[in-house]
């Protein structure tokens, strides 16, 4: 009976590294829609490149992504914004 135990505690060690993993990559939609919007294929997208996909995007919505200042969103920016956009608010508490 100790033996199993020790055995089951062993495979859990083993597998927990794995299972805590993350992805660094942004998701394949985020990086599908910034191919598809990336009109000049400079490999980021611009304010009106993204306004091309959502005309509601202000100027200061867009800044608020681009972390680098650098005027243009880089894939992992705007999977930044997708993830924000995409992901419903968390609740109040109470």
């Amino acid at each position: 009976m100790m033996k199993m135990i020790l055995a089951a505690a062993g495979v859990a060690v083993l597998c927990a590294p794995a299972l805590a993993q993350t992805p660094d990559k942004p998701k394949p939609a985020a990086a599908e829609k910034f191919a598809k919007h990336d009109a000049n294929q400079d490999g980021a997208l611009s304010l009106t490149e993204v306004q091309s996909m959502d005309m509601k995007v202000t100027q200061a919505d867009f800044d608020k992504y681009d972390a680098d200042k650098s005027k243009s969103l880089s894939s992992a920016e705007f999977a930044k914004w997708v993830e924000a956009k995409t992901t419903p608010p968390a609740s109040k508490p109470g």
